[in-house]
Formats: C-alpha cells, structure tokens, sequence
C-alpha cells in the first residue's frame, strides 16, 4: 500500500449502502505555561477559554456531515510535553486545566518538534481533512534559534505545511513576527487577546476559523504531499 497523502476539502464520501463517512479533523491546541502566564492568571484564562472553545466545535460538528473532530494538546514552557497525547473526539472532551511553570521559559520551537511528530508520513489517515495547530501564548519566544529549527522541522512534515495554523497571542506585545511566521493564512493574521477577557472570544474565533477553513474552498485544491501516489481510499 502507498503511503502518498493528499489533503482536500471535506467533501462527503458515499459509503457503501448509502450512508456518509465522516473524514477525521485532527486539532492540535500548543498551549503556553511558561512564568509569564501567571501574570493576571492569564493560565486560567487560558484554561477557561479552551474549556469554552470545545464545546463551539462539538457543536460544529454536529451541524455538518462531512468532519469528525480529534482533539490532541500539548504544553510547553522549558520544555514540551504531551497533555493529551491521544486522539479525544471533540464530542466527549473535557479539558483538565493546565498551570503555568514557575519561572519558566517560552519554548514555542520544542512544542512545533512535538507536534511535528504526529504530522510524519502515515501518522494521519489517509482521508484525513487537513490537521488544524491553534497555538496560544503571551510571549516570544526563549529562544529564536529553537523556535526558528522547531518551525522548519513542522514545516517539512507533509501534515505540519498543510496544516491550518492560527496563533492567538495574548497581549499586543505576544503579537510578533514570530507568531506570523507560524500562522498558514497571512490574511487572517494574528488573533490578539488584549486582556484575560478576550483570550475566550479570541479563542472561539479560532475555532470558527478551523471550521471555516475545513468546510469551504481554502482546502479545495487537493495538496500532494508525496511523489508517490495517493491511496485507495484517500481523495485527491
């Protein structure tokens, strides 16, 4: 069996008897715990918002028949580290709430690796809708240099350059040239939380961006990501 992948838009597949199979929707929140997000409680604001935005796409979900929606999580702050490692249908998730680490760095370029590694060749299915990274953070980067290999290393991945990828910075100052460089639409740009209150809205509106982007022409245009060719099953 190849390993080609190509990603399209969510068209619905007739499955034999006439039912329709809904094609999985991998979303990957990278959620900042560095020290600074002790400031103003900004981590359980972070915590609330995400509490706040799952139940938005479960209700998505239901709406529509072509997406089925799997949530994965990382943290990271000195280093990244897995919070949920494994894919949880968006319907059946509860957040459990992340704390800052005292004193702790910004390591944007650790938490890209990790998730770079989900995105590999054969890690996702092969009628898979493009996978969605919402990258939350009130800061820059620790370290530049990590967080420039971090973005090259996602980006050679076929999952991590198709991905669509929206940052929600919180505070003016957290929206760089970094976080620019991270987003897939320059078009939308970085969505900036201005206070603790706005991380839900900002947060909400990410999702409706995920949504969006999966539903109409963004991804209509198949993206091959392999020389070799697609699939049986996989639609390009």
């Amino acid at each position: 069996m190849s390993t080609g992948v190509g990603w399209t838009s969510a068209s619905q597949t007739i499955m034999p008897g006439g039912g329709i199979s809904r094609r999985p929707l991998h979303l990957f929140i990278l959620a900042d715990c560095s020290g600074s997000m002790k400031i103003e409680a900004r981590w359980q604001a972070l915590n609330f918002a995400v509490g706040s935005m799952l139940p938005h796409l479960a209700a998505w979900e239901m709406k529509q028949e072509q997406a089925q929606v799997f949530v994965r999580a990382i943290a990271f702050a000195d280093d990244a580290w897995w919070h949920i490692a494994e894919p949880l249908p968006v319907r059946n998730a509860k957040w459990v709430d992340l704390s800052y680490v005292e004193k702790g760095e910004t390591s944007m370029g650790a938490a890209f690796r990790l998730v770079s590694e989900a995105l590999e060749v054969g890690k996702l299915e092969a009628r898979a809708l493009r996978p969605a990274i919402v990258l939350i953070t009130d800061g820059r980067p620790s370290d530049p240099a990590e967080f420039k290999a971090g973005l090259e290393t996602l980006l050679s991945t076929p999952g991590g350059q198709a991905a669509i990828r929206v940052a929600v910075a919180i505070g003016r100052s957290a929206n760089s040239g970094y976080l620019s460089q991270f987003i897939s639409d320059p078009s939308m740009g970085v969505l900036v939380a201005d206070n603790v209150d706005q991380i839900t809205d900002q947060l909400v509106a990410a999702s409706l961006a995920v949504s969006r982007m999966s539903e109409v022409g963004v991804d209509r245009d198949s993206i091959a990501l392999s020389q070799a060719p697609a699939d049986e099953d996989s639609i390009v």
